[in-house]
């Protein structure tokens, strides 16, 4: 007899400890949330705003103010539509130059890099009335 043979043997069965006597299965299964996995995923949101409800009544009634959330952005530099014309043609000069130059600067090409990551201009298109949408030959 192999040792196969042997461990599938009904008295070796009955012997093996980890098999319930009576056939019920004997595991608490788990629902997925909680502390080590115990609890129901359903109600983790409501506990979750619970806790946090509960946390924030404890400090009011210690004498606290309920914490505001008003946070200062840092302020940033120049936009860039706050560049002039002049500005604008200026840094483009100058990155025409520095790719046909053999010194580059990409310091100031950098700097001007505002001249060509914005929208053009808005210029007013002069609208007729008159105009043929007949197709010429």
């Amino acid at each position: 007899m192999t040792r196969t043979e042997r461990a599938a043997h009904p008295h070796a069965l009955i012997k093996d400890r980890s098999i319930s006597k009576n056939g019920m299965d004997t595991r608490l299964p788990k629902g997925g949330a909680g502390g080590h996995n115990w609890g129901d995923l359903s109600r983790e949101q409501y506990l979750e705003d619970a806790a946090a409800y509960d946390e924030q009544e404890d400090f009011v009634q210690q004498g606290g103010q309920p914490p505001v959330e008003n946070v200062e952005r840092p302020t940033t530099g120049r936009r860039t539509s706050e560049f002039s014309e002049e500005q604008l043609k200026a840094a483009l000069e100058l990155r025409k130059k520095a790719a046909r130059g053999n010194e580059v600067d990409l310091g100031s090409i950098a700097r001007s890099s505002a001249a060509v990551s914005r929208s053009p201009p808005k210029r007013d298109v002069p609208i007729t009335t008159g105009a043929s949408a007949s197709i010429r030959p």
